[in-house]
């Protein structure tokens, strides 16, 4: 008898199917109280089924953060759940650091579109939260790729508008931050897509910034500059032929590198000083090399012209130097391995 009664019961519930029905429930949900019940369930699993959880409801989950944030019991057990998917017991079967970096991607992610949507308003709360730059530049330096990249990616869209932004990202050391960023990505000959979101992001916080031009050029970031573009000027000689995307990717980051230094020689009060810092870091000399190498493209080498050409603008003292400066057309190019016919 109590055979057929057991045949007949309903099979038990797995911790995934009750994460999968409450995630559902979280999600379909129109009351305030059924999405608190459905939430309730979620923090019961969270500690011991993070990956669960987080798969099946964090959206949700944030989204509830916006939608419920007048109701205090609610906000309180939605960050408490969060809270332990961050922290998931030791011995729970899905522990993972990678719980905690997929959180975190997750987490990066939704702020750049809220930047995009209602640009002020985020910029006012990340402003005015404790530490809130400090710990998003801090994150430039993150081991995980994913966390990093999407951390980059929103300090250039919270960086284009606001100077007082500006000055605190450049102050927590962003710019050496960006700098090693940029060569632990294979530098301009080599970089990635990282590369020009660095360049980027150097562009955002420089732009008639007078104050964070100072303070990039009292920090010997100038040097940093000449140092990228001797890399890409005096290249070892390739083993096998690089390939055409390979080169194209190389001329957009130095593009874009010359572009930076063109912001540092705009009409101003320190026009001069900039001049001067870049002269005397060799910079000329190495955007010379440039615009008289057969390796680079010619949008690359009109804008070394043209840098060239700021370079100098109005400095009568500089415009004497440059004078005396002896280049020579490149006698041979490191990509192609051709021939100059004619040298000056």
């Amino acid at each position: 008898m109590f055979r057929i009664l057991e045949s007949q019961a309903p099979a038990k519930q797995t911790a995934t199917d009750a994460i999968s029905v409450l995630s559902n429930r979280l999600q379909s949900a129109t009351l305030l109280e059924d999405r608190r019940a459905a939430i309730l369930g979620l923090r019961s699993f969270a500690k011991n089924y993070p990956a669960s959880v987080a798969s099946g409801s964090l959206r949700d989950l944030i989204g509830s953060v916006r939608k419920d944030a007048e109701d205090v019991d609610t906000l309180k057990v939605v960050l408490e759940t969060l809270l332990m998917l961050f922290s998931p017991d030791e011995n729970s079967p899905e522990a993972s650091e990678e719980i905690v970096l997929w959180l975190a991607d997750e987490f990066t992610q939704v702020k750049t579109p809220a930047i995009y949507a209602r640009p002020d308003r985020t910029q006012e709360c990340i402003f005015t939260a404790p530490l809130g730059i400090s710990r998003l530049v801090g994150v430039l330096s993150d081991v995980r790729e994913p966390v990093r990249n999407e951390a980059l990616v929103l300090l250039i869209a919270l960086t284009p508008s606001s100077a007082e932004l500006q000055k605190l990202v450049a102050f927590e050391n962003a710019f050496d931050r960006v700098f090693e960023l940029i060569e632990a990505e294979g530098s301009l000959s080599n970089g990635s897509e990282v590369v020009v979101d660095c360049l980027s992001l150097l562009a955002n916080l420089l732009r008639l910034n007078v104050s964070n031009q100072t303070y990039f050029r009292e920090t010997g970031c100038v040097k940093k500059l000449a140092a990228l573009l001797t890399d890409v000027t005096n290249p070892s000689a390739p083993e096998e032929e690089i390939a055409a995307w390979s080169i194209a990717r190389r001329d957009k980051n130095l593009w874009g590198l010359l572009a930076i230094i063109q912001l540092f020689l705009v009409k101003g009060s320190i026009l001069k000083t900039n001049q001067t810092a870049f002269w005397q870091a060799g910079i000329m000399e190495k955007v010379l090399l440039v615009a008289f190498s057969k390796d680079f493209d010619v949008p690359v080498i009109a804008k070394a012209l043209e840098t060239c050409a700021g370079l100098i603008r109005g400095n009568s003292s500089l415009q004497e130097k440059f004078a005396d400066v002896d280049v020579s057309w490149n006698a041979e190019s490191v990509v192609t391995g051709t021939t100059n016919s004619a040298s000056n």
